[in-house]
Parts: C-alpha cells; structure tokens; sequence
C-alpha cells in the first residue's frame, strides 16, 4: 500500500472518530450552562418535576406525601429557595400529596391548579397550605402563558370542566425555550388528549412527559402523532401494581421511533435544553431495575441502538459508530435497552 494511500485512509478514519464522537456528545453528554433544565424526580409510582430557568423554577406536583421530604431535599440540593410556580395538575394523592409540605417549607409566588370537586383530607391540606403562605390562587386557563427565567409555559388542557375521572382534569403545560419544547400531560387520558386535539392547539414537542405513567388509558395513536416527540419520559414506580408502563404504550412510542426514559428503571432523569439541542442524564437510585449490574450502575456505561434493526450496540461497536444520526437511540443501561425491545448485537455482545 502506497503511503499517499495509507495517509489518506488515516485521514478518513480520524474524520470518522470525530464525527462519531460528535454526534454521541451531542445526544447524551449534559449541556454545559443549560438555559433550562427539567428533572423528572423520582417519586415512585408518582409525579414530580422540577423546571429550572435562570435561577427561577417552577415545580409540578410533589408525588405521594412519603416522598415530600425526597421532593424538599432535592430541591434543597438544585438550590431552590424560592418558587416562582407551582403547578397542581389534579388532586390524586400521588401528585399532590406531597405539596402541602412543599408549600409549606419553601416560598412560594404562585399556585396553579383546575377547581374540582374534590375534598379529600390531602387535597384540602394543599388548598389550606396556599392559604396560609398568602400564595397566590391561579386558575388554570388554556392559552394563558407564564414566563421563568429564560423559558415560558403555555396551558395546553384541559379543555373542558365536565368529567367523570379527575385524571381529565389535569393541567397540561407547554415549556418553551427557544427552538425546544416539553409537554407535560399529568395523568391526562385519551378523552382529555383528543380534545386537544381537536382545539387545534400546536402540542408539538421535542420531549413529552408520558401521560398516566404509561398507562394504556393514556397516549392515544393520534395523541403522539400530534406531538411527535423525539424524546419520552415515563414515571413509574418500580415493579408497581398497575403494571406500568403498559406495552400498549410503549409499543406506540418505539412505532415512533422515540427514545424512552424510564424512572422505574434510571431513577430520576435530567434534561437539558440550550434553545437548540437537548440532552439527558440520569441520577441512579435504589430504584435501578435489578436485571442493571453494579458496573452499569457505577461506569455509566451507554448503548446506542439502532431504531431500524431494534439491536442495540457497545459504543466502540462499528455497528454503533457507522450508524446515522436519524437512527441512533442511546441507553444508559443494558437493561433499559432490553426494556425497550432492543436485541444485542452478535458482534459486539453488549
């Protein structure tokens, strides 16, 4: 082989190397001073999530009450001394249960919720905590939007005050910040997600915030058609007794080729938008799926599958590096990768 040949192929192999490791940093690597970060707090079989802007914040729901001192010592911990909102999407335990205790440590600007008709003992403790810190009382009104730091959010539902299942009467929101966007659905189920719908509402997102922890009752086929998530986080608790997420659920998502993060399975999971891309990272916890081993807990080693052939490869494969962008999928374990449908690959034996 001749040397301008041999320099040639090095040269093309050193382009390669870079590329890939461009395109891998760009999808999982945590973006350097983020203009909004979402932590998707694992709460168990609950709801609660974090939006952090410029030093402002804005928190929805709280999980169970067990979990509120999880909820205050993680805020404690991302710095929140003030909450410019808190956002009640309905009045089921294990998403407001923990708010009354939020409310009552932290100080609070602005409450938001839907009026129901409920008037359980925790939900009561919630209303009488706003009532008490002189919060202000904030109706959810679809359309009306708020601003935090250097994001914004939009009331996306519900779009009617008649239902039967308080889950319909979650508020859904709309987090923008500069070309990105989240959609969070709280337990909102089909009837709820086709009258958004059919409001004509732009429910675009880049990521969507699972409706119903993954719940079959919840993200109809026509629902992720309209928001088209490339990115999608479910929150469950481990080995709960509903069974989610149901595989109704995420057979849908990975028909649509978008990445799924679990809290059942990485524990609480963190993005990061800089208004044009965005990136995940996962805190482990005692939650992590057992089938995950000490050394995919403790290296953070990462598999990238492939949407197409649904097999899934070490980092250093050639099958990982020689894929396009378009149908790269990252995993942080082997066995989130598994929990999607993903089959090993025979070369590289992840």
């Amino acid at each position: 082989m001749s040397k301008r040949i041999l320099a040639f192929l090095l040269c093309v192999a050193l382009i390669f190397s870079l590329f890939a490791c461009t395109e891998e940093q760009k999808t999982n690597t945590p973006i350097k001073d983020a203009s909004l970060v979402v932590h998707y707090i694992d709460v168990g079989q609950g709801d609660s999530i974090l939006l952090e802007s410029n030093n402002e914040f804005v928190l929805i729901d709280a999980g169970e009450r067990e979990y509120s001192p999880t909820v205050c010592s993680y805020l404690e911990d991302n710095d929140v001394d003030r909450l410019n909102y808190v956002i009640a999407t309905h009045p089921h335990s294990d998403h407001c249960g923990g708010l009354a205790d939020v409310l009552n440590t932290f100080e609070c600007d602005n409450f938001i919720t839907v009026e129901t008709d409920q008037n359980t003992k925790t939900w009561i403790d919630v209303l009488l905590a706003v009532e008490d810190n002189g919060i202000n009382y904030v109706d959810a009104k679809t359309g009306n939007a708020y601003a935090f730091g250097e994001a914004s959010f939009e009331i996306m539902g519900p779009r009617n005050s008649n239902y039967e299942d308080y889950n319909n009467f979650s508020v859904v929101i709309k987090a923008t910040c500069g070309d990105t966007s989240f959609l969070f659905t709280g337990d909102a189920e089909k009837l709820s997600e086709k009258e958004m719908i059919n409001s004509g509402a732009d429910l675009s997102a880049d990521v969507l915030k699972v409706g119903h922890h993954g719940s079959s009752t919840s993200s109809c086929e026509e629902f992720i058609d309209a928001v088209d998530p490339a990115y999608a986080v479910i929150t469950c608790g481990k080995g709960n007794d509903y069974g989610h997420p149901h595989k109704e659920v995420l057979n849908t998502l990975n028909s649509h080729a978008v990445t799924i993060y679990r809290t059942d399975i990485s524990g609480t999971v963190i993005a990061y938008s800089d208004k044009e891309n965005i990136s995940f990272d996962t805190k482990f916890t005692d939650n992590i799926s057992e089938t995950t081993t000490a050394t995919e807990k403790l290296s953070g080693t990462q598999y990238i599958g492939n949407k197409n052939s649904k097999k899934f490869h070490l980092t250093t494969c050639s099958g990982a590096q020689s894929m396009s962008e378009k149908n790269r999928i990252v995993f942080s374990t082997r066995s989130e990768a598994v929990q999607n449908g993903y089959e090993p690959c025979k070369t590289c034996n992840p």
